[in-house]
């Protein structure tokens, strides 16, 4: 039972963690007929390059196993399935650059979790209204299209406009799994980076 509890307190922690990034970001809204449909079928777009991160999330959970394998057996077979995983992200980090640039060409900050994320917009935003949401942390490549729900929306205190905060919908257990992945791999990034600024000054 302990072990239970223990087990579920660290798993709400991770899904809990949050961090401060950089995104490209592009959101609209959706009628409520339309986000009825998306409860009814989340589907995307397979035009779409945000389409091939889910299926590459699934695919990189399957090609973790073999590299964990290939590591007993061959350090230089588990490189280069490192290796390809990092060409493929790079392909499609590329797509996604090309998909979201005319639409969102500077980056905005956002506090992100694999529950959801706060950012700033120049809308106010109705508590309850849907989004149809694309974003991409340029640092890493890592992208995500998604749905979610307004929670929140009230004045900033920073600039003109309202501050956001909304909770993901429809996310698939690899997808979240992959999100929460990505945010403790770039928190380390980021203390990184911190840490070797630090050392210059």
């Amino acid at each position: 039972m302990a072990d239970r509890q223990l087990c579920g307190s660290l798993k709400d922690r991770r899904e809990n963690f949050r961090i401060t990034d950089e995104v490209l970001l592009d959101y609209r809204c959706l009628s409520r007929q339309e986000a009825l449909l998306r409860r009814q079928a989340p589907a995307q777009d397979a035009s779409s390059a945000f389409a091939l991160v889910p299926e590459m999330n699934e695919l990189r959970q399957q090609t973790a196993i073999l590299r964990r394998q290939a590591e007993q057996e061959s350090a230089v077979i588990a490189r280069l399935i490192e290796h390809l995983d990092r060409k493929v992200d790079r392909v499609i980090g590329v797509l996604m650059v090309h998909e979201l640039g005319s639409r969102c060409p500077q980056p905005v900050t956002v506090d992100i979790s694999a529950d959801g994320m706060g950012f700033s917009s120049t809308e106010v935003l109705e508590v309850g209204q849907v989004l149809d949401i694309r974003l991409m942390i340029p640092a890493t490549g890592y992208g995500l299209h998604t749905f979610a729900q307004v929670m929140r929306c009230g004045e900033s205190g920073k600039h003109s406009g309202s501050r956001v905060g909304v909770q993901f919908q429809f996310l698939r257990d690899y997808d979240r799994e992959a999100l929460v992945q990505h945010l403790l791999q770039r928190q380390s990034m980021l203390l990184r980076q911190r840490k070797q600024d630090l050392e210059e000054e």
